[in-house]
């Protein structure tokens, strides 16, 4: 009946023998006691109390013998099927008439395969930069089919569907690979692709692979990948564009068939500052669609040459090597600072006045004494504070010399409070923090794990100066792993100071990554990258004016919202509330301004936004003012692409669809094979089998009958005033 089955009783209390006979005893107890009662009372009323005595001993010998109630249930029920439906943009492009989302709301209305839907339990979803679930802010301007199926195994863990009917171009753009979150899909994908395979002529710029930090007169290379349709060995010209100026074009040749390329081009950025460049293909003869012909980018430029002053107490082999890497680099412009007999200087004398410090970008102190400098504290100070300057710091034998507090202290993420004369001698390899492994003094290689490995494996350090104490705001980069006392030992960590950036290390040596690397037939590879990425970093200007104006991005994808945030503070970091600003924007193509109000949102954060722009450069200009006094004036420059990446690819990707659905046991079908599709969705009731437990111990029900039923008696006992 009900399709139960297996239906058990059990008990699980340790004693039943010995529950069972008290369970016995009271119940003849309750009925012994109200046989005769004194008063004498009717025998319907000695009923009533007899089981309302019964009751409540039931009650507690019910929780006493905590019994479990066991059955299997089988039934049949139908089957599963989710249907994931592509929203994205892409699905708008009109072909032969329809467009690709029409396709897709004519087959799920078509009589024919809502009969086949009606046999199943149907689930709808829909994606475009992500399920939609219950969001309310979804970008339909990109498609993150990875992501939509990742989201989609994630909420089905519970109840998973037998089928999953994917509806898509099989375009994605977005997120992590479909075909890599479709490993981890449990359930078959039947996936329909809808959209023409064209062969019109169209060439397209998908990507740009670019150094987003670069200096200024020197070459960088950047990977323009292209696709292209219906071209019959073409010649394209790739430019990069600073405006209207073009600093440089390469040629190439674009072969018959539905083909892919990356282009190499090395060009050269003409000044410092955060630069926009336009990445362009002229239109061709008889090219179908002009708006993937370009993409925008930005990129950091610094000035050709950083003037980096390398300051040490003594010469060895971690001072030669650095030296030889700062000489060496086409980038630096490298003066030395080393003491000799007889008040000499290898170089030139650390400088004594703040212009002369100020002209450097990047101060480098390895080991250094800390007595002989200190009257050096306070333009090392304002270098700091005031110019922005980075500095590196390498600790050794003259920082344990000197006792906390040292002046040196003030700017260190990490600090040795404790008198120790010596260095500790050990043999460690660092670790790098999982939040920090692509920073750029960490990033050693491309991959995670490939970073980890590659500290792992270096040379290991011989070398440590023990420290007890991390400042406030300090983030550690790496640390030595498990140290005195058990607990993590920094060893490469950071922190800001003013306007400038403090690097710091511990541990020694590093020269031998470089020296060992090429005593096996390497190249340095590693000391190489560490130290790059040092300089790049520290050279790099933080903002941290406490009154700022930035936009969102520096590069926007046509019809992208375009946004700015202001964040208005006092020197102390505290938030000013009722200031008032705004933001223009300048076409730079036809003048043309645009105006939004930077609207307060509370905690010292202000936000202006603006529509969808039209393509092309703008100049921006901000300003934030108070009680008729302007507290900040910014300005710069954005750009706005000439279309969207739903725009960029025009073919749908019926391939990325076939491998998608192959991996998770599923098919492929395009859209009109409607006939085919409905036959491999098979509808076969599902035989379920369940098995349940009900607990009947543990119920705040009994407790209500226990309390009840000797209260019901009680008051009887009462009413008719039995002994």
């Amino acid at each position: 009946m009900f399709g139960l089955k297996e239906i058990s009783f059990d008990i699980l209390t340790g004693h039943p023998f010995l529950t069972g006979l008290f369970f016995v005893l009271f119940i003849l107890f309750a009925v012994y006691m109200y046989r005769r009662t004194n008063p004498p009372l009717p025998g319907k009323l000695r009923i009533l109390l007899s089981a309302l005595r019964i009751a409540a001993i039931l009650a507690l010998f019910l929780a006493l013998f905590e019994p479990v109630l066991s059955y299997k249930r089988e039934y049949e029920r139908q089957p599963r099927l989710t249907l994931l439906v592509d929203k994205s943009n892409s699905m708008n492009i009109v072909e032969s008439g329809r467009s690709r989302a029409e396709r897709v709301d004519s087959l799920l209305a078509s009589s024919s395969f809502k009969t086949v839907l009606g046999r199943f339990d149907v689930r709808e979803r829909f994606f475009s930069d992500g399920l939609f679930g219950d969001r309310t802010e979804i970008d339909r301007e990109k498609t993150a089919l990875g992501d939509a199926l990742q989201q989609a195994a994630q909420a089905e863990l519970g109840e998973p569907s037998e089928y999953w009917l994917l509806l898509s171009d099989g375009i994605s753009n977005s997120g992590i690979s479909p075909l890599d979150a479709a490993v981890s899909v449990k359930t078959p994908i039947i996936a329909v692709g809808t959209g023409q395979q064209r062969d019109e002529k169209d060439v397209a710029i998908i990507g740009v692979d670019y150094n987003q930090v670069v200096f200024a007169g020197k070459p960088t290379e950047m990977t323009v990948r292209l696709e292209w349709s219906g071209m019959k060995n073409d010649r394209a010209t790739v430019q990069v564009k600073s405006g209207e100026r073009i600093l440089k074009g390469e040629t190439t040749n674009l072969a018959e068939g539905n083909l892919k390329q990356e282009l190499k081009i090395s060009f050269v950025p003409e000044k410092p500052g955060q630069q926009t460049f336009e990445i362009e293909i002229p239109s061709l003869p008889d090219e179908e669609f002009l708006g993937n012909n370009s993409r925008t980018i930005s990129m950091t430029v610094l000035k050709s040459r950083l003037k980096v002053l390398l300051a040490a107490d003594y010469l060895d082999w971690e001072y030669a090597f650095l030296n030889r890497y700062l000489e060496n680099s086409a980038s630096v412009e490298l003066t030395g600072s080393v003491p000799k007999a007889g008040g000499q200087f290898i170089g030139i004398p650390f400088p004594s006045r703040q212009e002369e410090l100020n002209q450097y970008d990047l101060l480098i102190l390895y080991d250094i004494n800390l007595a002989a400098l200190k009257s050096r504290a306070s333009i090392i100070k304002s270098f700091l504070f005031d110019r922005g300057g980075g500095m590196m710091v390498f600790l050794g034998e003259n920082y344990l010399r000197e006792s906390y507090p040292r002046w040196l202290d003030e700017f260190l993420p990490f600090v040795s409070r404790s008198r120790r004369d010596k260095p500790i001698y050990m043999r460690f390899n660092g670790i790098p923090v999982e939040n920090y492994l692509f920073h750029p003094t960490v990033r050693l290689a491309e991959s995670g794990a490939a970073i980890r490995d590659g500290w792992r494996n270096l040379p290991p350090f011989q070398v440590l100066v023990a420290t007890d104490s991390i400042a406030p705001g300090a983030e550690i980069l790496v640390t030595a792993g498990a140290g005195l006392g058990g607990r993590e030992m920094p060893i490469l960590g950071y922190r800001t100071v003013g306007a400038g950036k403090v690097l710091a290390t511990n541990a020694a040596p590093f020269w031998q990554w470089s020296f060992f690397s090429y005593g096996f037939g390497g190249t340095g590879e590693e000391y190489q990258k560490f130290l790059g990425g040092v300089v790049n970093w520290l050279s790099l200007k933080e903002e941290t004016d406490p009154i700022q104006i930035k936009p969102d991005k520096n590069v926007y994808t046509k019809g992208e919202p375009v946004g700015f945030t202001g964040a208005v503070f006092d020197l102390g970091f505290r938030p000013i509330s009722g200031a008032t600003g705004y933001i223009s924007l300048v076409d730079e193509t036809n003048g043309d301004t645009a105006v939004a109000p930077l609207v307060e949102r509370g905690d010292g954060h202000y936000r202006a936004e603006f529509g969808a722009l039209a393509s092309g450069r703008y100049k921006y200009g901000g300003i934030i003012s108070k009680d008729n006094k302007t507290l900040k004036e910014s300005g710069g420059e954005i750009a706005v692409e000439k279309f969207s990446i739903e725009e960029n690819r025009r073919n749908p990707d019926f391939a990325a669809l076939a491998a998608v659905a192959r991996t998770t046991g599923g098919d492929f079908f395009q859209i009109s094979e409607e006939d085919k599709l409905s036959e491999r969705l098979k509808a076969e009731a599902i035989a379920v089998s369940q098995q349940n437990e009900i607990v009947l111990w543990n119920k705040f029900w009994l407790l209500g009958i226990f309390i009840a039923a000797l209260a019901g008696e009680w008051f009887l006992r009462k009413r008719f005033e039995l002994i």
